[in-house]
């Protein structure tokens, strides 16, 4: 006799649970922004009384917190993909990136949406976007010396700026995308900008063999 399938548990179905107001608030956030959608917009999207919501996220601040961690989630799991390639093979990962935003445009507009949000050092996501700029900068920063130190890269660069210019290149490339859609590709965007981005790198340098991506 076969056994039926185990029923999940009460933690599980929990979880579940919790995912699924998260997958709401998400939408939510990114129609209405954290500020313009209410507990109860939420908790009535969901199909769950607002103590209910509050049992699960502890207050608003709770759920955007939870809502930030489950957008990152996505954008840290390519970040370390980055990190596995060799560095020549970063720069020419950039469109990839923008087309995994393109094919999901809903979690795109929510980040831009709540940084926009977040400018304010009393808002519930400020520290969390600080933080989150900061460790790209440095990482961004930190690939740029690497392929100086390997003879790759212009040593005149300033990693630190540098870095900054390219992820505040690659936001803005995204909003423009996202208010005008019919007019901005995102992907063709991307890769335009990173052949700019190489020459710029490698503008001057002695070549060591084949011509690679340096970033």
């Amino acid at each position: 006799m076969t056994r039926g399938r185990q029923a999940p548990s009460r933690q599980e179905r929990a979880l579940r649970r919790r995912e699924e107001i998260i997958a709401v608030a998400c939408e939510l956030f990114a129609r209405g922004g954290f500020r313009g959608t209410s507990l109860a917009d939420v908790a009535a999207a969901a199909g769950i009384t607002q103590p209910g919501l509050l049992h699960h996220f502890g207050s608003k601040a709770g759920l955007l917190l939870a809502v930030i961690e489950r957008r990152d989630h996505d954008s840290e799991a390519f970040a370390m993909e980055l990190l596995g390639m060799a560095p020549e093979g970063r720069l020419r990962a950039m469109p990839e990136f923008a087309r995994r935003n393109r094919q999901r445009a809903g979690l795109a507009k929510l980040f831009t949406v709540l940084v926009a949000e977040s400018l304010e050092p009393d808002s519930p996501g400020h520290e969390h976007f600080v933080d989150r700029y900061r460790a790209m900068r440095a990482i961004v920063a930190d690939s740029i010396r690497s392929a100086q130190a390997a003879g790759v890269t212009r040593l005149d660069i300033d990693p630190v700026a540098k870095a900054a210019e390219i992820i505040a290149t690659l936001d803005g490339l995204q909003t423009q995308w996202l208010l005008d859609p019919d007019t901005i590709d995102i992907v063709a965007g991307v890769e335009s900008y990173a052949r700019t981005l190489e020459h710029d790198l490698t503008c001057g340098v002695a070549p060591q063999g084949p011509p690679e991506s340096v970033l």
